[in-house]
């Protein structure tokens, strides 16, 4: 008798994992890939290899660490192979300019570069939907604020303000990334003022430091960052004035008609990006941060101590 209970217990044991098994664990379909008409997903599944173009120097989103690259974009686009069942291969070009020739020519699979969403970029490739908010704000050197009558100023709309009302607005240098979203919007925010670009994000902002620029147009996120990892030589000499004066939103780029890449792309940044906070969980990695009330705008804790 006690053998048969033993073996009728030794049975609903098993039944019973099948049938947690049956319901917990994924249907083997989830677990397939199916590339649809996406020629983009095809080769992946084909190759094994998800080929993701980063900014080449970008904190935090990409930059080398002990030499390795590092970041919030590379962070993600190992989380996307992972989904997919894939390893990544990412690819640094040597100019961020470089990254749409470099996907339009197939060398690449997609663009997680803090990449812009404008509507000329629109014209050549397809965008997700925006992956991070973020904002265009202002890199300010004081003393060159100050002689240009336009000291103390709050925010960029004080600024403009300021220097429409006093007739110094064509004296104002304003520094720009060369092939960045600010090198086409400044001229429509700062109008007559003189719009200089630098090949990289690092140099327009030394410029500023240096007094060969009054101010810096660039997201804010970076902004704050460079201020604070160059806080021992900047932090008296130049300031981010106020919270950003126009939103900007940083979508993944693909190829243009892929849009069935697009549509898994999309839910991947609702259900596994945004859903789960990983954005910010990412960006922890790097530097403290804690988001605002509003969504474009994040501060640096004061436990983050920059240096050079």
């Amino acid at each position: 008798m006690k053998r048969h209970v033993c073996t009728a217990l030794a049975a609903l044991a098993v039944v019973a994992w099948a049938l947690s098994a049956a319901i917990f664990s994924w249907p083997a379909w989830a677990q397939e890939m199916v590339p649809g008409n996406s020629p983009t997903l095809a080769r992946i599944m084909q190759s094994g290899t998800l080929r993701v173009g980063v900014n080449p120097l970008f904190k935090p989103f990409s930059f080398v660490k002990d030499g390795k690259r590092v970041g919030v974009d590379v962070d993600i686009a190992t989380l996307l192979a992972k989904k997919l069942g894939v390893k990544v291969e990412l690819v640094a070009p040597q100019s961020f300019g470089d990254l749409i020739p470099m996907l339009r020519d197939g060398k690449i699979d997609v663009i997680m570069a803090g990449m812009s969403i404008t509507f000329d970029r629109a014209k050549v490739v397809d965008f997700t939907a925006p992956y991070f908010e973020t904002g265009l704000s202002v890199l300010a050197n004081k003393g060159r604020l100050a002689r240009l009558g336009a000291a103390l100023v709050k925010d960029a709309a004080a600024l403009v303000a300021r220097l429409k009302s006093n007739g110094k607005m064509g004296k104002l240098k304003v520094a720009v990334t060369r092939g960045k979203a600010p090198q086409r919007v400044a001229p429509r925010y700062f109008p007559g003022a003189q719009v200089i670009a630098y090949p990289s994000n690092e140099e327009a902002a030394r410029a500023v430091l240096a007094g060969k620029a009054d101010i810096m147009v660039h997201d804010e996120m970076f902004l704050k960052v460079w201020l604070h990892d160059n806080a021992r030589k900047a932090q008296f000499v130049v300031t981010v004035l106020g919270k950003p004066f126009k939103p900007d939103y940083y979508g993944f780029a693909v190829a243009r008609g892929d849009l069935d890449f697009v549509h898994m792309l999309d839910t991947f940044i609702l259900a596994e990006l945004k859903a789960n906070g990983r954005i910010l969980e990412f960006m922890n990695r790097y530097i403290p941060v804690k988001a605002q009330v509003s969504v474009r705008s994040f501060e640096i804790t004061d436990d983050y101590y920059g240096g050079d």
